[in-house]
């Protein structure tokens, strides 16, 4: 169980702070039913409430140190995620990055980078699915990766950029 001021990532909201634990004054609801109160670092303002006991939910502790290092030396090497059809390309997106798994953000930014500048070399742009894909990888990574580093976005961005 999570404690209040917690940092957590909770699926495509990334890096959340746990702001209470308490029930809500809901109808329909148990009126016992514990909730965490997520606050998205980079939404703010919005809430997010998501019960304690709630299994299908993907909600996860930020990586250690350790952890991070460990990502940010293999992020080159983890490769593209495996798209096998184009039509069903954004549903690949949304399953890696609900996955709440760094790797499979690294393999999105990785995909999309790629896809990014082939389409640059032909003259054409970023499909505007796929750059929303892509922003809300790096925001859920970077945004993790600089808390628990201590170090600022930019730099982590720039680490990723040069494995």
């Amino acid at each position: 169980m999570f404690k209040k001021g917690d940092f957590v990532i909770y699926e495509t909201a990334g890096v959340c702070q746990v702001t209470d634990i308490s029930t809500v004054d809901i109808k329909g609801i148990a009126p016992d039913r514990l909730f965490y109160f997520l606050e998205p670092l980079h939404s703010k303002g919005s809430r997010l409430y998501i019960p304690v006991e709630n299994h299908k939910s993907r909600m996860r502790p930020l990586l250690s140190q350790q952890e991070a290092g460990e990502l940010i030396s293999s992020a080159g090497d983890l490769g593209d995620l495996s798209v096998p059809d184009e039509k069903h390309r954004e549903e690949n997106y949304k399953e890696a990055l609900k996955s709440c798994d760094c790797r499979e953000w690294v393999k999105v930014i990785n995909t999309l980078r790629h896809r990014k500048a082939e389409r640059i070399s032909r003259g054409k742009k970023l499909p505007s699915m796929d750059a929303r894909y892509l922003k809300i990888a790096e925001e859920c990574l970077y945004t993790e990766l600089s808390l628990v580093l201590d170090l600022p976005e930019e730099k982590i961005q720039s680490l990723i950029q040069n494995d």
